[in-house]
C-alpha cells in the first residue's frame, strides 16, 4: 500500500502545501497557522511527495501569472484529469476502458 497526499491550502495566507492522507492537522510552512486538514478542500490527491511538491510550485505560478487568488472549479477539475490521464500514461499495462 502507498501513502497518498492532498495538495490543499493554508486559510491563513492562502499557500498551497501538501499533507500526507491520514493526516489530521498540518502546520503551514510559510506562516506557522495550524489548521485541521478536513477543514481544508483538497484540489489535488497525488501519490508521491516529490509529486506534490512540483505541482504546488505549478500551481502557485499559474495563479500568479494569471493574477488570480484561487483556481475556479472548472480548473480544479481540469487538474485533476490532467493528473488522472498524467498517470495513466505512466502505469505499464493499465490501458483505459
Amino acid at each position: 500500500m502507498f501513502t497518498m497526499y492532498l495538495i490543499i491550502r493554508c486559510p491563513s495566507c492562502r499557500t498551497f502545501t501538501y499533507v500526507d492522507h491520514f493526516q489530521r492537522w498540518k502546520l503551514c510552512p510559510q506562516c506557522g497557522h495550524a489548521h485541521e486538514v478536513i477543514k481544508s478542500p483538497a484540489y489535488l490527491e497525488v501519490h508521491d511527495y516529490h509529486e506534490a511538491e512540483h505541482i504546488v510550485k505549478q500551481m502557485e505560478k499559474h495563479l500568479h501569472t494569471n493574477k488570480k487568488k484561487d483556481f475556479t472549479p472548472e480548473e480544479t477539475a481540469d487538474l485533476r484529469h490532467h493528473y488522472a490521464e498524467a498517470l495513466r500514461k505512466r502505469v505499464p499495462g493499465h490501458h483505459a476502458h
